[in-house]
């Protein structure tokens, strides 16, 4: 691969990476606002976008393990290191995308009750793909980290 190929998907990755602590921190913001006002039970039910706010928040950590880690991955092959910090990176990130979407799932409910009170079956479908994004990265991930660990059983 390309030494300005490597160096682009960092430029992306670390834009991603701003862009998360943006909304991170616009979230942040609005949670605090709401928690000046009083948060109750009736007003997480009533508004269920709080509740969808604070489980995006709960997936922020290992979405921000994930995106340090495929930093990790960039480098090591930009500087032609061997693949052996990368193989472990490739589980961290195998799991933190299992974490993604183990949150995702238990926001699964939510999601399908603001679906049907808003009468918005697309959000159900939106709510499909939060679930199963991350598990396919991290299969996709758990796959190259065997390829890297078996080098000599790659298909030809």
């Amino acid at each position: 691969m390309k030494k300005w190929c490597l160096v682009y998907l960092q430029l992306v990755v670390t834009g991603m990476l701003i862009g998360l602590f943006g909304l991170t921190g616009v979230a942040i913001s609005l949670l605090i606002k709401r928690a000046q006002k009083g948060f109750s039970l009736d007003s997480l039910l009533d508004k269920p976008g709080y509740f969808i706010l604070m489980a995006g928040l709960l997936a922020f950590i290992p979405c921000l393990i994930a995106f340090i880690h495929t930093l990790k991955i960039l480098h090591s092959l930009k500087s032609n290191a061997t693949a052996a910090p990368a193989a472990s990176s490739f589980g961290i990130i195998t799991m933190c995308g299992y974490l993604i979407s183990a949150v995702a799932l238990c926001l699964f409910p939510v999601m399908v009750i603001v679906a049907d009170r808003d009468d918005a079956p697309g959000l159900i479908l939106f709510a499909f793909l939060l679930i199963l994004i991350p598990f396919t990265f991290s299969v996709i991930s758990s796959l190259l980290q065997s390829l890297l660990q078996k080098p000599d059983s790659r298909p030809e």
